[in-house]
């Protein structure tokens, strides 16, 4: 029987091995750690054996570096020697192919890209079978640091991410507006441990990983930083909105600035959704109801929806009919207008940055002086779900209960219109204000959808019918509501 050497620090330990009456090798005193280095004990054996001169008791294994010590108290298949990086581009391959099947939605392959990526930067050149539970542990503690958009920073451009969260929890990382740049809510968080759960229960089956890796998910290590909880617009803050002289008195310079929160207001649509709209995407049905179009052509880059259960038709309610929004529409096709509110796409955010952008800081923050961190453009999606659902309640003459247990048509038609991808019900959302909706399976007619849209009813709202804007002519002016300072139009329009 051959003892090999001690080895060196850094090393691995010693085990012992001999040939059996058959001449095969067999083992003992070997620890989880050598294993990945039978193999190329084996090996070595198998050269020494071909006509080697060295003598056998000066033959040593090659150590194996300390990071590829193989968590596995059994033995594991030779893939648990890949490292991480390799394993991730297979499992990404993986879930290209159930893609392609329908094993999973449309489009989820880039989001799983996205989120492995942090993953794979802390652990990409480490041997898949070296991870243990503790590893895991440490990865979320350091994820709960990383930021928001952290490829649109440009604070983090370039930095690795060990420099990026390091920065983060110094409150050192800035956004590109100057603030601290926000951390990752607590459920994007627990996104992107799903996503990293995900890939190592593929490695798993593929025993490629020690199954006790997975326990690194049962104990959360570190918690995140909650992100800014958003909620719908009540009551007087529409009445804020709407009913100030901005809309009033007409003085909006920039055709977005009055539809697209108005659109938001009667549809629900997110920002993107509507800013991207072209004039065509206007229509009537054969029995001359109108209805928006969301949608994504697959040969425009430039359009995008969220998921493929936000690419839906929304009727359009009869109160921007009452504002003119066809006379609007018909006047931008006579003009040949590629986007029906002239706005251009962004490299960020694409058609929804200025929009966004103007209503969220110029208008909300600035004008109104309205400084609730928690709503935003947003918050007219929130308010259009929870009055609609509301509405649909109260029509029913059913308690809310039996509404969702019974799952009535008026429901399924609010899920469709919404765009919804999850849940099964008309479910409360984030806040006493905000209600959340799920798809269906199936189609409704046009004028079915129309009914349900049209009952819903902001009672104390006033809206302002539109005045075309004099092309060239900036006429109007703004005054802040709590402050002598004047805001020219000009200067609300500025951010185009």
């Amino acid at each position: 029987m051959t003892k090999f050497r001690k080895p060196a620090p850094g090393e691995l330990s010693t085990f012992n091995a001999h040939k059996d009456d058959n001449g095969e090798w067999r083992f003992t005193d070997v620890k989880p750690e050598d294993i990945p280095s039978i193999d190329g004990f084996l090996e070595t054996m198998a050269k020494h054996a071909a006509g080697s001169s060295t003598p056998l008791s000066q033959v040593a294994i090659a150590p194996t570096p300390n990071d590829a010590k193989i968590n596995d108290p059994g033995r594991l298949a030779p893939a648990a020697k890949k490292r991480v990086a390799k394993m991730a581009a297979d499992y990404l391959k993986y879930e290209l192919e159930r893609e392609a099947e329908k094993e999973i939605k449309n489009k989820k392959v880039p989001q799983i890209r996205t989120r492995i990526k942090p993953f794979l930067e802390v652990y990409g050149s480490r041997l898949i079978g070296s991870l243990t539970p503790a590893d895991i542990e440490a990865y979320r503690k350091l994820l709960v640091h990383y930021p928001m958009n952290v490829d649109k920073l440009r604070a983090a451009a370039g930095k690795t991410f060990d420099e990026i969260v390091k920065l983060s929890k110094n409150n050192m990382l800035l956004a590109n507006d100057g603030n601290i740049a926000e951390t990752l809510a607590e459920t994007t968080v627990d996104g992107y441990m799903m996503v990293v759960s995900n890939f190592l229960e593929y490695c798993k089956k593929l025993y490629a990983i020690n199954p006790t890796v997975m326990d690194g998910f049962t104990k959360k290590v570190g918690k995140a930083k909650k992100g800014i909880v958003r909620r719908a617009f009540n009551k007087e803050e529409l009445q804020q909105i709407f009913h100030s002289e901005y809309y009033t008195d007409a003085r909006y310079n920039c055709i977005h600035q009055y539809w697209v929160p108005h659109v938001a207001t009667f549809t629900g649509a997110r920002i993107n959704e509507i800013a991207q709209l072209s004039p065509d995407d206007i229509q009537k049905d054969k029995d001359n109801i109108w209805f928006i179009r969301i949608t994504a052509a697959a040969d425009d880059e430039e359009k995008s929806i969220k998921n493929e259960e936000s690419r839906r038709i929304v009727p359009i309610h009869q109160t921007l009919i009452d504002l003119g929004f066809l006379e609007f529409v018909e006047a931008q096709q006579k003009a040949k207008a590629e986007n029906l509110f002239n706005l251009n796409s962004a490299k960020a955010d694409k058609f929804g940055k200025v929009p966004s952008e103007w209503f969220n800081q110029k208008y909300l923050r600035e004008y109104l002086e309205i400084k609730d961190k928690t709503v935003v453009f947003h918050s007219f999606r929130h308010r259009f779900i929870t009055s609609l659902a509301q509405a649909i309640i109260d029509g029913s003459g059913l308690s809310e209960d039996t509404v969702i247990k019974e799952r009535i048509p008026e429901a399924l038609v609010l899920r469709r219109i919404a765009g919804h991808s999850v849940a099964h019900s008309i479910t409360s959302g984030r806040t006493q204000y905000d209600s959340h909706t799920d798809t269906y399976t199936g189609e409704f007619s046009i004028a079915s959808m129309k009914k349900v849209v049209d009952k819903l009813n902001y009672e104390g709202v006033t809206f302002s019918r539109y005045q075309p804007i004099e092309p060239g002519k900036k006429r109007r002016v703004m005054k802040s509501k709590k402050s002598d300072s004047k805001i020219t139009g000009a200067d609300l329009a500025g951010l185009l």
